[in-house]
């Protein structure tokens, strides 16, 4: 990691992304978080590269999030489907869990 002394605020360079310092941490403690809460059940929620066909291109880091092929997104991600529509999981309102 190195710092992007060209943004204004703090950022550190991620996998090949600018982000927050503490963003790394937060996206280790998502792929603790296994499941989402769907209808008063818990649902697995997808891993990074296999939300299905034309949804994303795994063979780089997650624009979004910075997650690796296997791994759960990160928190508010705009790339994570829902495991219970399959739409985007930010925006679906499946989950009744406010992290989704």
């Amino acid at each position: 990691m190195e710092r992007d002394r060209g943004a204004t605020n703090v950022r550190i360079i991620f996998r090949g992304r600018g982000v927050h310092p503490t963003w790394p941490e937060r996206l280790a403690a998502a792929q603790r978080r296994t499941t989402v809460s769907i209808g008063g059940r818990e649902v697995p929620r997808i891993r990074y590269g296999r939300e299905g066909k034309k949804w994303c291109d795994a063979s780089e880091p997650c624009h979004d999030c910075a997650a690796v092929k296997g791994e759960f997104h990160g928190p508010r991600c705009d790339m994570e489907r829902c495991p219970a529509c399959r739409g985007q999981a930010i925006s679906c309102g499946c989950a009744s869990d406010p992290r989704a």
